[in-house]
């Protein structure tokens, strides 16, 4: 059960995201995309309530399941796998130009290791799903709670690609 520093640590790391997304799509259409494992789908929603709380009307849509550890057990594979979801906002008939797209790769803990492999993610390294280059990396392998290990400087910049 995670304790309330790492609790308040995820909102702080969520709020500061959420807060980047809204300045960076001013008069955008926006178009977020999260990888991450099932394990962690919840920050999708928290992100999606902190971006409406922002005054972005949002909604999630998951794309695809994509099985990271395929062998063993149901519930193996169940917290091995990850989902990419599209969190959106903004009229569907927006052109690309005028959408602020946002990948965001969520990393966790790698995966047990069984029969001798040997778990190869490292803190800072992408989530195996992500899609496209990751504009944000929260990282999840601190115990004390998420960090975001980067966030493109397009974002923060004022660069509105």
């Amino acid at each position: 059960m995670p304790d309330l520093f790492a609790i308040a640590r995820e909102r702080a790391a969520l709020a500061t995201i959420a807060d980047t997304i809204i300045a960076a799509s001013v008069d955008k259409g926006l178009r977020v995309a999260v990888a991450c494992p099932n394990s962690h789908l919840a920050v999708v929603d928290h992100l999606a309530q902190a971006l409406h709380a922002r005054g972005r009307a949002c909604r999630c849509l998951p794309v695809k399941p994509n099985p990271v550890g395929a062998s063993g057990p149901p519930s193996d594979r169940q917290e091995n796998s990850s989902t990419v979801v599209v969190i959106t906002s903004g009229s569907a008939r927006q052109t690309d130009r005028g959408v602020q797209r946002v990948n965001i790769t969520v990393a966790s803990a790698a995966p047990t290791p069984r029969n001798g492999d040997v778990g190869h993610q490292k803190a800072g390294e992408s989530h195996p799903t992500a899609v496209g280059v990751p504009d944000i990396i929260l990282d999840y392998h601190d115990p004390d709670g998420p960090l975001i290990r980067y966030m493109a400087p397009h974002l923060s910049t004022g660069d509105r690609r």
